[in-house]
């Protein structure tokens, strides 16, 4: 996420994505935990981690000279998906992406926006 100038404004970024994710998946949302990290600290993944049952989408970064990254959706509600297994980017996929583009206040794991969002694919 990019940095909000106070706490409401990632309260308020945190509840706007919280509610677009909610658009586009079928699992349950518990609770959110909102983790401002201080540089230097890392965590391994375990064995096992990022295993689910959902979609992955790809796009080209924001001046990324070509480059693509990914994201996954878990739990991806079955009506977004078509019978070829490809998920359209448009409605509230396309919203919820959208969080993830340059204009947008999300930002992948390295701190990147996407340019344009190229497809979605299930997961396999």
């Amino acid at each position: 996420m990019e940095e909000q100038v106070d706490l409401a404004a990632y309260g308020l970024a945190v509840s706007n994505f919280i509610a677009l994710l909610g658009a586009v998946t079928d699992l349950g949302i518990v609770k959110v935990d909102l983790i401002l990290a201080q540089d230097g600290y890392e965590s391994l993944a375990g064995a096992g981690s990022n295993v689910d049952v959902g979609a992955t989408f790809s796009g080209l970064l924001a001046a990324g000279n070509g480059k693509r990254a990914s994201i996954k959706l878990p739990g991806i509600t079955a009506s977004f998906v078509d019978p070829d297994a490809s998920v359209p980017i448009v409605g509230d996929i396309a919203a919820w992406l959208a969080e993830f583009e340059t204009a947008g206040p999300m930002m992948l794991s390295d701190g990147e926006t996407v340019e344009t969002w190229v497809r979605g694919t299930l997961d396999k």
